[in-house]
């Protein structure tokens, strides 16, 4: 009896084993490939595959087997049958052409049956498909089928046409409000005058060639249309009557503000998996471009000159810059003088390089330094051109993800969070480019940090190399690296504590620097200091009463409010009355400040924050209270002021088409300092000790705080006014 029981037990593990080993798929591992790329071939998640396969988050290896789980086998709530899938949840990174590719239906039956995957696919989306519905007839050409959330706006934007001519053409049947199902006739675009003076703007117009079309400069026609300053878009509809007062204006002055060119637009459409592309990465090309072919015989070899930069031979190449570097790899980590690349026949004619000397070209790209030079004086004065450097940056993307608008556009949908990594590098694309004018000798390699646990070996060629560490979320997990060369690791908002025996440059300061220089400012000031906290015991209490003795300290319930008489009989009626909120809730921030305004009447009161961190989010509170209490903050970057724009900023616009994020600015900022640092003729340590700089919009005063670990101590103290909005701060 006992001998049955085991051989039955033996067949029903083998069983088990059996259906186990169906649901797996072994796929022989190509050159090239990597886990990420697998997974979206099978439609599966990359940790689905970790699971299965040992090891495979470090590294795979071509010519080997990884095992790959059936889509439907790591989803134990789908049910599945001959016609039917049922609560099948959406995972991170799948796109709506890979669940229509797995369920055997079209991307237009899938939304048909599942309208709330129509604007965006998330995951979390619960997804129901019946194969025996019939998909809606498809409507002819020049008509659109409205479905579920779509407005006449986004409709006109899709068409590249006005909201006007789509009205005016749908007049009949248009109500108050656009009806599911409904058939739109969409205008022909390309009937673009509208009216005589006006034009509607097409995907792929720019500012540049407009203003060369209808003889303008830039400016005229921004002046002209303050609604494409930000951004121009296909659909807008501009007027383009050259002004009368302008007439001595000419095509040579408008050649001349070629600096201001625009990126072709890229409408703002759903593809066929319904990402939001403009919303994604600024650069992505129009999805209905032709792909760049580099055997064609309308390219030719052309070698890279001295001080040439990706902006400048895209402008030459007349393509955008993800264009050139689809044709060119290459060009997406480094412009290398002497590099051989592939451009169109056009560009590289004896009159185009003869007019693209190499000193307008520094003129064009580095702008951004020249007005920096008098500052930096120490920086650009001793710079060595003959070494050559070496430059890392550690990210999650390889150099192929990041050239590739579809791999970034798909790695931003799966982790929204890696949009903040690409703007970072956009920034700094710009001030490699910067550097490579300035013939600055260095080499641009990225490290992908998610096949890195286990730490990293770094042979250099290199005296002097530095590793860039943007936005690391526990800089604890930052593995160890080991050179043959010295190395420098340089932490940007990556709270890395330890780099073994490398340097470690903190660029952005740290918080208990923004604390003691705003207490320093304070201190030096003929007031009386308050400070309110919602806690039992002031969190920087100790900090505080050692830089002014004499402060006050206040408590506020949970909600911000203060005990009846407690804040009069704080405030000092003679003289000006600091008040510090050490508070992270936003709610304290609203009724503590709500109370101060109530005072001003009787009491001269200024809010103090000591870190930037505890300024309320933007858009849950009105900055008419920052200027009413003349807040004042500690920043790390130089924030416009008077709507003035950087020469960096400029040029943002010009390459991107949109205005640099916080990420980008960094970028730029970051990335330059450290190329001009690691340029100079001394050690990359001796910098640090010996040279302040300031860019753009941050400033670079290193202090040696612990062995081998220096921060940047330097930043902005700012106030806000009634008056002028926002001004900096100096310390007396």
């Amino acid at each position: 009896m006992g001998r049955l029981f085991t051989l039955i037990i033996i067949f029903i593990l083998s069983s088990k084993f059996t259906i186990a080993q169906e649901n797996i798929i072994d796929h022989p591992i190509k050159k090239g490939e990597s886990v990420y790329v697998i997974s979206k071939k099978y439609g599966v998640s990359m940790n689905a595959i970790f699971q299965l396969n040992p090891g495979s988050e470090d590294v795979i290896y071509a010519g080997r087997t990884l095992k790959i789980p059936m889509p439907n086998s790591s989803n134990s709530n789908t049910v599945t049958s001959e016609n039917k899938i049922t609560n099948y949840e959406v995972k991170r990174g799948e796109t709506k052409s890979g669940l229509s590719k797995r369920f055997g239906v079209s991307i237009a039956m899938l939304e048909q049956q599942n309208p709330h995957i129509i604007r965006m696919l998330q995951a979390g989306h619960i997804i129901n498909v019946d194969k025996t519905i019939r998909e809606e007839e498809r409507v002819n050409e020049g008509e659109h089928r409205v479905v579920k959330g779509e407005t006449l706006w986004g409709i006109s934007r899709r068409y590249g046409v006005s909201v006007e001519q789509l009205t005016d053409v749908n007049a009949s049947q248009l109500s108050e409000f656009l009806q599911i199902g409904q058939v739109l006739t969409i205008p022909d675009k390309n009937n673009v005058y509208q009216n005589p003076g006006e034009y509607l703007v097409k995907r792929g117009d720019t500012k540049f060639e407009l203003a060369k079309r209808f003889n303008m400069t830039i400016d005229q026609l921004e002046e002209q249309n303050p609604h494409i300053i930000d951004m121009l878009m296909a659909g807008h509809l501009i007027d383009i009557e050259k002004p009368i007062n302008n007439n001595e204006d000419t095509l040579a002055e408008v050649e001349a503000n070629e600096n201001s060119t625009d990126q072709p637009l890229t409408e703002n459409n759903r593809d066929e998996d319904g990402l939001n592309s403009a919303d994604v990465v600024a650069e992505t090309t129009d999805s209905n471009t032709t792909k760049v072919d580099s055997t064609n015989t309308q390219y030719v070899d052309y070698i890279i000159k001295p001080k040439e930069t990706l902006f400048s031979l895209s402008r030459k190449a007349d393509m955008t810059i993800d264009q050139l570097t689809t044709l060119n790899p290459k060009l997406s980590t480094a412009v290398n003088a002497g590099d051989i690349i592939k451009m169109p026949r056009e560009a590289t004619s004896d009159s185009v390089v003869t007019n693209d000397n190499s000193e307008s070209t520094k003129e064009d790209v580095v702008a951004s330094t020249n007005t920096e030079t008098n500052k930096n004086d120490a920086l650009y004065s001793s710079l060595n051109i003959d070494k050559a450097n070496g430059l890392y940056f550690y990210t999650p993307f390889s150099s192929e993800e990041l050239r590739s608008s579809e791999l970034r556009e798909e790695m931003v949908n799966s982790n929204s969070d890696y949009q903040r990594f690409i703007d970072f590098f956009q920034g700094a694309q710009i001030a490699i480019d910067s550097a490579k004018a300035l013939n600055l000798n260095f080499e641009i390699t990225l490290i992908k940090n998610n096949n890195l646990k286990q730490g990293l070996n770094i042979e250099s060629d290199y005296e002097k190399n530095a590793v860039l560490v943007p936005f690391l979320e526990n800089g604890n997990n930052y593995p160890e690296i080991i050179s043959n060369q010295s190395l420098s690791i340089i932490d940007i908002e990556s709270n890395i504590n330890s780099a073994g025996n490398n340097t470690l440059l903190k660029a952005m300061p740290p918080y208990d620097i923004q604390k003691r220089k705003t207490l320093d400012y304070i201190s030096n000031q003929d007031a009386q200091v308050i400070v309110v906290s919602d806690l039992e015991e002031a969190q920087n209490k100790g900090l505080i009463q050692q830089a002014i003795p004499n402060a006050k300290f206040l408590k506020v319930d949970n909600a911000g409010f203060f005990e009846t008489n407690a804040l009069q009989d704080a405030l000092d009626s003679n003289k000006l009355n600091y008040v510090i909120l050490d508070s992270e809730k936003t709610i304290v921030f609203l009724n503590t400040t709500t109370a101060l305004m109530n005072q001003l009447a009787d009491y001269d009161i200024q809010l103090v924050l000591m870190e930037t961190s505890l300024l309320p989010k933007q858009n849950e509170v009105s900055k008419m209270r920052y200027r009413i209490l003349k807040l004042i903050f500690p920043s790390i970057m130089y924030p416009e002021i008077n709507n003035a724009k950087t020469d960096f900023e400029i040029t943002y616009r010009d390459i991107y088409d949109v205005a640099p994020t916080r990420s980008a600015v960094l970028g730029f900022n970051v990335t330059l300092d450290i190329l001009l640092r690691i340029s100079q003729n001394t050690s990359f340590e001796n910098t640090f000790e010996t040279i302040t700089s300031e860019h753009s919009h941050l400033k670079f005063e290193y202090k040696k705080t612990n062995k081998n670990i220096y921060s940047n101590t330097s930043l902005y103290l700012m106030q806000y006014d009634s008056n002028e909005g926002i001004t900096v701060l100096k310390n007396r």
